[in-house]
């Protein structure tokens, strides 16, 4: 264990230096800019590694021009998580659009709790952008995947303001609460009674609600009747820097039906093998336990192509997304936000291009 994901890269770049690298390093997308340019990153078509068993939009999420750069292992997917007793109480329904969440929000606001919290990042703007016209990117060469992206898209294209304008209407419209950290403690204590999360929160949120109210789950609400994509695969992978069959015999142990579902089922991470879902004992547990079924649900009838971008400076433009979005809920002009947050990501490409 070495930290948070960007603590793994981070790392793993260091050790490249002194050539004490680990056999095996699971990282997310993050990784994959810098991993697809490193000549010791042994791909999984060169482990020969059967992945024909492994979910179509995984696989995707990691190819580069150069093959499969990483396994796909700890699968997730973005999920809108909210109060289903404050819902049912209301007679609410989880909204399937931007317009529809502006109502839930304000009307789910009631006993001093807000009817939604947080601020989005790149990691939430992946889908609200990416669903858009089917599938769109944040950058260019499919969000960097067929080579190195160097143009910023959102602006052009519209993708972004189309976004930030739907989004500032659930602010205006009262019961928004816009924190930056704490938000999953917000929701769990009932302060707050929607929230966007990772499917890999499920089994920590659901322990730490501990029955004082119901849980639901269901897939992002879309940005305008145009946003039909769905949602890309996030989570993490496992990345490699030796050939070896002990490598390659750990990563299949790893992806197999029976572990997959271990995994899947006291976590909430999706398993990516294909298998695992006819597996008896894990088709029992998702009976039981339907809520573990939407992120899975949500990733087959999403469109393949949606992807994570590859972003030099990854957690800095994170980051620097979100300020930029709280500062239109706060009154910045929205074009004035999309262009400075059009020059930001142009030069963080323009710099990382410049160096590599």
């Amino acid at each position: 264990y070495q930290g948070k994901a960007n603590d793994v890269l981070t790392k793993v770049n260091a050790a490249y230096k002194t050539s004490t690298m680990p056999d095996i390093a699971m990282m997310d997308a993050t990784a994959a800019i810098d991993m697809n340019s490193r000549p010791d990153l042994v791909t999984v078509d060169a482990l020969g590694i059967d992945t024909s068993s492994i979910l179509a939009s995984a696989l995707t999420a990691y190819t580069s021009e150069k093959g499969l750069l990483a396994l796909p292992f700890n699968a997730s997917a973005l999920l809108y998580y909210y109060n289903k007793t404050v819902y049912d109480s209301l007679n609410l329904q989880p909204p399937k659009t931007l317009d529809e969440m502006k109502d839930v929000v304000k009307a789910s606001a009631v006993n001093n709790s807000y009817g939604f919290a947080g601020v989005p990042t790149t990691f939430e703007l992946t889908l609200f952008i990416g669903a858009q016209n089917k599938t769109s990117y944040i950058v260019n060469n499919k969000n960097g995947h067929t080579g190195r992206p160097t143009e910023v898209l959102f602006a052009k294209e519209g993708t972004y303001k189309n976004f930030l304008e739907k989004w500032k209407a659930i602010y205006d419209n009262g019961g928004y609460q816009n924190i930056t950290s704490g938000v999953t403690a917000e929701f769990t204590s009932g302060r707050t009674n929607a929230m966007l999360a990772s499917s890999s929160n499920l089994n920590a949120v659901l322990n730490a609600i501990d029955n004082s109210f119901e849980l639901g789950v269901s897939a992002v609400p879309i940005v305008n009747e145009n946003a039909t994509g769905g949602t890309p695969v996030s989570g993490g992978a496992l990345y490699s820097f030796t050939n070896s069959e002990a490598v390659k015999l750990v990563l299949e142990y790893l992806i197999s039906e029976e572990v997959q579902a271990k995994w899947s089922s006291e976590t909430g991470y999706i398993a990516v093998n294909t298998k695992t879902y006819e597996n008896a004992s894990y088709k029992a547990f998702l009976e039981k336990n339907p809520l573990f079924k939407v992120a899975k649900d949500a990733l087959q009838n999403s469109e393949s192509t949606i992807v994570n971008a590859w972003l030099p400076s990854a957690y800095t433009l994170y980051y620097a997304f979100q300020t930029n979005i709280n500062d239109v809920l706060k009154g910045k002009d929205i074009n004035q936000a999309v262009s400075e947050m059009e020059e930001t990501v142009q030069k963080a490409l323009d710099n990382y291009n410049k160096q590599n």
